[in-house]
């Protein structure tokens, strides 16, 4: 076990444990990625570490756009929950209003029920599917659910994909669109690109731990990328509520058990205040993590491209170094939460 000493601020000595744990992960050859802590409201540490491909002759930037998998889906639960507050939506509509042409079972799954994985639906069936009507043909040929809409969870991309679609049919615009036009001006996102592909500049590729390079390209629409001060932007949008109001925000963190996840991954609300949020999300080798402690100003942002690394034991050691406490070195950490 490792401890530093001081207060849980962002002194000078801990911004150098910081630097020198990261360092220390990065030679093991268990970190090729970017990260950003703010503490205190102030961003203390940025860091480009790694390569931008598997050719490892590019170094990663800081304008590199990364695929954040999960947290993209963050996206569309606000788009639907700023259609809520318009009026132009209710979160008791069910999915016929909306998609018409989808089987019966879509008359019972509401708004709600796709904004916390209660839908029932299947998984996106991913030997069958390589583009948004292919999986529109797959649901259009479904006979029943899971499970009845409303009594049980199940994490999955068929509840994202409806959400979108959803967004497309009430405001008129393609998803992207609606992005573009609605969201990230307001958000302050600057540098977001929405369903990147190959020849798409400033975007990490992802690759193995022998540097096999996953392909870049599109099964279903609505995965954005994001740099890491972009991703900061929106955390601090989100708990600041520059898109929708807290009754709204807390409408989406609310579950029925804490294990389960909401279109904002984790988090809890006190006093009409953020006062956690936590979102994982992975595609292929790419992982990415944004860990919000608004009561300590705190946030911890890593994006990561090599063969998905430990991002949690990561964000475990950053929050003991800035608090001042005794942290696993990286390697024993990841042994021990596996």
């Amino acid at each position: 076990m490792l401890v530093i000493s001081g207060s849980a601020c962002a002194s000078e000595g801990s911004v150098v444990a910081l630097d020198a744990y990261l360092d220390q992960a990065r030679q093991a050859g268990l970190l090729n990625g970017n990260i950003l802590i703010a503490n205190h409201g102030e961003v203390i540490l940025r860091r480009a570490m790694g390569y931008a491909d598997g050719s490892q002759s590019v170094p990663l930037a800081f304008s590199d756009r990364f695929d954040i998998g999960s947290i993209a889906k963050e996206f569309d639960a606000v788009g639907i929950m700023m259609l809520a507050e318009e009026g132009r939506l209710s979160l008791d509509d069910t999915v016929s209003k909306f998609i018409p042409d989808l089987p019966s079972w879509s008359k019972t799954i509401t708004v709600n029920d796709l904004l916390h994985y209660t839908s029932g639906l299947p998984d996106v069936d991913w030997n069958t599917v390589d583009n948004d009507a292919d999986n529109f043909r797959n649901l259009r040929a479904l006979k029943a659910l899971d499970f009845p809409s409303g009594t049980h969870y199940a994490y999955n991309n068929n509840n994202t994909f409806l959400r979108r679609r959803v967004i497309e049919k009430v405001s008129g615009l393609s998803f992207e669109a609606f992005l573009k036009k609605r969201v990230f001006p307001k958000a302050g996102i600057r540098d977001a690109v929405v369903d990147p592909v190959e020849g798409s500049l400033r975007v990490a590729k992802g690759f193995d731990a022998n540097f096999k390079q996953d392909p870049t390209r599109v099964y279903l629409t609505g995965w954005t990328a994001l740099t890491v001060d972009d991703l900061l932007t929106w955390s601090n949008c989100v708990t600041t509520f520059c898109l929708i109001s807290p009754r709204s925000t807390s409408q989406i963190l609310a579950t029925s058990n804490p294990k389960w996840q909401s279109g904002f991954g984790h988090g809890e609300m006190e006093g009409g205040r953020v006062v956690r949020h936590v979102h994982d999300g992975n595609d292929h080798n790419f992982q990415a993590l944004l860990m919000a402690d608004p009561p300590k100003g705190r946030t911890i942002i890593l994006v990561t491209s090599q063969n998905r690394n430990d991002v949690y034991a990561v964000a475990e050691a950053i929050n003991a170094i800035l608090d001042g406490k005794a942290y696993l070195p990286l390697r024993e950490a990841a042994v021990r939460r596996h």
